[in-house]
């Protein structure tokens, strides 16, 4: 069983994003899928999630994949998230790019992108950089769950 923090957006930011994302296409499939992979490999295997590569075969993007959002450049994507209604939703960046700003650019964009007066995420108790990462953005833990 994993620990992850229910998270809500209380404390707007009033900086904006310098990032444009684009809606996800088929063109990007193998490269999204294996820097989904990649993103969530080293938890799920320190959390002994099975199967430690999520994204085992097509049937991932039979649905919901319209509410993926890509950061691409030079025909590299550099992170995405996925925006389900008032739920910001895998938020991940390449790790070839991880520590250079990305995430919280990424965030805001999502964030500007939603419809949602009341905004959440969920986020790994394992996963101590995005939390801190939330927080220095507006966001506060506001319960517990398990999965």
């Amino acid at each position: 069983m994993v620990l992850a923090y229910e998270m809500e957006y209380r404390n707007p930011v009033s900086e904006k994003s310098s990032v444009e994302l684009i809606p996800y296409t088929s063109e990007y499939r193998e490269m999204y899928k294996a820097m989904y992979n990649e993103c969530y490999h080293e938890m799920r295997e320190a959390l002994d999630i099975q199967p430690y590569d999520f994204i085992q075969d097509d049937s991932f993007f039979d649905s919901g994949m319209d509410e993926v959002y890509l950061l691409v450049e030079d025909h590299e994507i550099i992170g995405s998230v996925a925006l389900k209604s008032n739920e910001i939703d895998d938020l991940i960046v390449n790790p070839k790019y991880q520590g250079q700003g990305y995430g919280k650019q990424i965030l805001l964009w999502a964030l500007e992108h939603m419809d949602s007066k009341r905004i959440i995420l969920h986020v790994a108790d394992w996963n101590k950089r995005a939390i801190n990462m939330y927080k220095k953005n507006g966001f506060e833990i506001t319960g517990k769950v398990s999965c």
